[in-house]
């Protein structure tokens, strides 16, 4: 399955760090899967990020405003299915392709804050949605478990 790769983050939780950034955009690029990588984040990461360009990668400015910061980072989405990441931990492979087998298959697939996957359509119509109903939001998977019929699929870390 091809997708986009969505690394959204605020950068202000103490675990988010800019090493993780760059973990998680080498494991996008090596990726064959991955056709696109968004980066959405704060400025001065964005401006180290930029300093060492990588293929596939498009960054985009963090707003202030939640709704916007959403809306611009998911605007820049080309593929048909989306991989959501955070910074506060580094992604692994086999975890990624848990998602992704689960979203062959399911539209809204939650990971945990760091990882999470989506059907682009489902979560731009949910966006919309929010934005027409003036309904509080501040993640992805909030806009899809609010406005959509739609409940996430959670899957766990096998232990």
């Amino acid at each position: 399955m091809e997708y986009s790769a969505l690394i959204f983050d605020d950068c202000t939780d103490a675990e988010d760090s800019f090493e993780h950034l760059e973990t998680t955009a080498d494991l996008f690029v090596r990726d064959l899967r991955c056709r696109q990588i968004v980066v959405s984040c704060s400025t001065e990461w964005l401006l180290q990020l930029a300093q060492k360009p990588r293929s596939k990668m498009m960054l985009v400015q963090m707003s202030s405003a939640p709704y916007i910061a959403l809306l611009n980072g998911l605007k820049a989405i080309t593929q048909e299915n989306v991989v959501v990441v955070g910074l506060g931990r580094d992604i692994e492979l086999d975890q990624l392709d848990r998602v992704l087998d689960s979203l062959e298959t399911y539209p809204a697939v939650y990971h945990d804050k760091d990882l999470q996957a989506f059907d682009t359509r489902l979560l731009m119509f949910s966006l919309q949605l929010a934005i027409e109903t003036n309904v509080q939001i501040d993640s992805y998977a909030t806009a899809i478990e609010k406005l959509s019929n739609t409940p996430l699929m959670k899957i766990e870390n096998e232990i």
